[in-house]
């Protein structure tokens, strides 16, 4: 006999991770006083600069690193986070990391 509600049992955790693309500005020769915008999609930076031109920079993808989720949720089979596994974590911003003490 389970003490889950039905539909309320932990079926998935999701782990997030965080990587990070880098853009060298002095190294794909880029003037900043000349940049009139830019944003950043897909891992592709897009710069207009302030002469009219817009030019298109692919950056250098970090490596993930796999040893530690940045955040991890646990949901139900209807993909509902389980109330009381996640909340003290959200709402203390505690990883499991911080929680180990490792």
């Amino acid at each position: 006999m389970s003490d889950w509600i039905e539909g309320t049992k932990p079926r998935y955790l999701e782990c997030i991770y965080e990587t990070s693309t880098d853009f060298d500005l002095e190294e794909l020769g880029i003037d900043w006083d000349k940049v009139d915008d830019y944003y950043v999609k897909y891992g592709s930076l897009t710069v207009k600069f302030k002469d009219g031109t817009t030019q298109d920079y692919d950056g250098d993808e970090g490596e993930i690193d796999y040893k530690w989720a940045v955040r991890e949720n646990i949901f139900d089979e209807g993909w509902t986070l389980v109330e009381g596994l996640n909340w003290w974590r959200i709402k203390n911003g505690i990883s499991w990391e911080k929680l180990w003490a490792i």
